[in-house]
């Protein structure tokens, strides 16, 4: 039997994948460190579709007995709503909902900003200049809380204190004014993300408890290459 070369070659690269072009890596500041949002020659934003996921299973949260009667109380009825559809903020893993959101990184305030399309138009402020969390009555509980961050590597940790209990944080699960949130976001590629949350609420739940989401190029979600940010009014959707 004549075996033909170029047809063997073609066979293996089409078998192990070698055809497919190598992913876009994420773009990075000056000093290294990835970037998770547009840069000059890479512009765009990251779009949320239906169905991104990543919340566990509700027999598998650590419910206090209140907060899980409080939680099918809230599914079980058609006329409650999140208070992101009043036009309130929504924080966590609620905060990155359709239609998509920005990862603005402003070196010079040494802050990270995330900014979400949805809801009231909000955004959320990280500040990464080494502050604590403020306390006592300096501590004053809003939607979005007081939140700090750092990067370990490429992935930015975000920590998040001091939510008043009008959330329904990933969902329809309740939370108290205990709530602490930690937050990973990392970018291997240009059009992948990774986020992960840990919900620490002892006033809701028996133990700390968690969620993860990628968004990659495959998924319905994805990075919108050369997209910007458009305007979206809550308050019309509502009439």
């Amino acid at each position: 039997m004549r075996i033909i070369p170029g047809l063997v070659v073609f066979s293996v690269m089409m078998t192990y994948g070698f055809a497919q072009a190598p992913l876009e890596p994420a773009p990075r500041w000056p000093d290294g460190h990835v970037n998770l949002g547009s840069t000059p020659d890479k512009k765009g934003y990251w779009e949320v579709r239906p169905g991104l996921g990543g919340t566990p299973r509700a027999a598998d949260v650590p419910f206090q007995p209140w907060a899980r009667a409080l939680y099918q109380y809230r599914t079980s009825r058609t006329d409650l709503y999140p208070p992101l559809v009043g036009c309130k903020p929504a924080t966590g893993p609620s905060f990155f909902n359709a239609p998509g959101f920005e990862i603005v990184e402003a070196p010079e305030l040494k802050s990270v900003f995330i900014l979400n399309i949805a809801g009231p138009h909000s955004w959320r402020v990280i500040y990464m200049d080494g502050r604590p969390h403020p306390t006592g009555d300096d501590l004053r509980p809003t939607f979005l809380g007081h939140s700090i961050g750092h990067w370990e590597g490429d992935t930015l940790v975000i920590d998040s204190v001091g939510f008043n209990e009008k959330q329904w944080v990933a969902g329809s699960y309740p939370t108290t004014e205990q709530l602490h949130l930690i937050e990973r976001i990392s970018r291997p590629n240009l059009k992948t993300l990774s986020y992960e949350f840990t919900i620490d609420d002892p006033g809701a739940y028996t133990k700390p408890w968690s969620g993860a989401w990628t968004i990659t190029e495959k998924t319905p979600s994805s990075w919108i290459s050369g997209g910007e940010m458009f305007e979206y009014i809550c308050q019309d959707s509502r009439q």
